[in-house]
């Protein structure tokens, strides 16, 4: 899938931190790395790990000392480059399909302040 294509749902911000990923068919945890963030979804890079689209898992993330868990599936996969050794790198996007409304207004609000200040968070 050519990247330029994606389109965007809702406005995301640029977002860098770790997250915990369980995939729901393996039940397996496992650290990312979020790139960015919007109210809908994220997307993060994957090392070392193959996963498809339409895979559904969990998130745990924090955000501003926030700590957010919520469930979403993978809409895309993009290889960053070739295997680096043996390890893979993904770019991935993932769409929220259960968040905490407290949860999405939060990340409502937050993305608006940063959006407006130009900032990331």
């Amino acid at each position: 899938m050519d990247k330029k294509n994606i389109k965007r749902k809702m406005e995301r911000i640029d977002f860098s931190d770790e997250a915990e990923i369980r995939l729901l068919d393996e039940d397996k945890e496992f650290s990312v790395n979020i790139k960015d963030i919007s109210v809908s979804g994220v997307r993060i890079i994957i090392a070392g790990r193959i996963v498809k689209v339409g895979a559904l898992l969990e998130i745990k993330m924090y955000v501003n000392q926030r700590c957010i868990q919520c469930k979403g599936k993978i809409t895309w996969v993009l290889p960053l480059r070739p295997s680096l050794g043996n390890i893979s790198i993904f770019d991935v996007g993932i769409e929220f399909t259960e968040v905490n409304p407290e949860d999405a207004v939060f990340l409502k609000e937050l993305i608006a302040r940063q959006s407006k200040d130009g900032s990331s968070i």
